[in-house]
């Protein structure tokens, strides 16, 4: 527990909901836009591919991005993480990191597709404009997230409650 005791854990659960909130509702809100953005209707067909979920399809990718976001944002808001990224401006950590977390994505993708996982084999070989919407959706992610996340303060009331 030592990993995360420096978690504000209001702030990131507020942030990671809304961060994946914002995320989602730019790709559905912007689908088209120069080409670009769209990519839960390929999200939607992979969950269809699956089979798990018939006729529940758009609310399980919905359900499964917001647990992502919240999951993911672990990573960005655990202090070891957020002190490293580059600037002192929430905002900015936030899109450094959001590239990271794209790259790392892809390298996954490309390492469990090559290892012959099926769902990894669906999502990587997408066009260029496909990738190119989900880098510039990691960065939109990443820097809500950044900007709305609040580091733990030792004097705010939430860390006096938890002390005592």
């Amino acid at each position: 527990m030592q990993v995360i005791k420096g978690v504000n854990f209001p702030s990131y659960v507020f942030a990671s909901l809304v961060a994946g909130y914002v995320m989602m509702g730019v790709d559905i809100m912007l689908e088209g836009f120069l080409g670009l953005f769209g990519s839960y209707r390929q999200y939607v067909e992979i969950v269809s591919y699956t089979g798990l979920f018939r006729g529940y399809e758009d609310l399980a990718m919905v359900i499964g991005h917001t647990f992502n976001s919240m999951i993911f944002a672990i990573f960005f808001v655990t202090p070891q993480v957020y002190h490293r990224l580059p600037s002192p401006w929430g905002a900015v950590k936030g899109l450094f990191f959001g590239i990271c977390w794209h790259a790392l994505a892809l390298a996954f993708l490309v390492i469990t597709s090559l290892l012959g996982a099926r769902m990894s084999e669906l999502m990587l070989p997408h066009h260029l404009h496909q990738h190119l919407t989900l880098l510039l959706l990691h960065v939109v992610w990443g820097v809500t997230l950044g900007a709305l996340y609040n580091l733990k303060d030792d004097n705010d009331s939430y860390t006096r409650e938890s002390k005592t």
